[in-house]
């Protein structure tokens, strides 16, 4: 089972459009997952038991594990992209 720290900046609202266009990817996709909601600041508390993190803003800095910027699955240009990069990091 995959791991997904889906972030904003109050992690509430943007948050929610990218947990739930990444749920239909990877149900699509047949990948087992589960996805932690969370502010941006709240992301190092789950870093340790997390593949991914897709993020509505810029994270500044290195992190453990890949970082994607998700702002494609909320304006629709892109989307196909930011995708494809999800399913190739989670794939392996």
């Amino acid at each position: 089972m995959k791991t997904i720290i889906v972030a904003c900046g109050a992690g509430v609202a943007t948050s929610s459009i990218l947990t739930h266009k990444i749920n239909e990817l990877l149900d699509q996709n047949g990948i087992e997952h589960k996805i932690i909601q969370c502010s941006l600041n709240e992301v190092s508390n789950y870093i340790d038991s997390a593949d991914l993190v897709v993020s509505s803003m810029k994270i500044y800095g290195e992190l453990k594990i890949p970082k994607i910027l998700g702002i494609a699955f909320l304006t629709g240009i892109d989307e196909d992209e930011i995708s494809n990069q999800i399913l190739t990091i989670l794939q392996h």
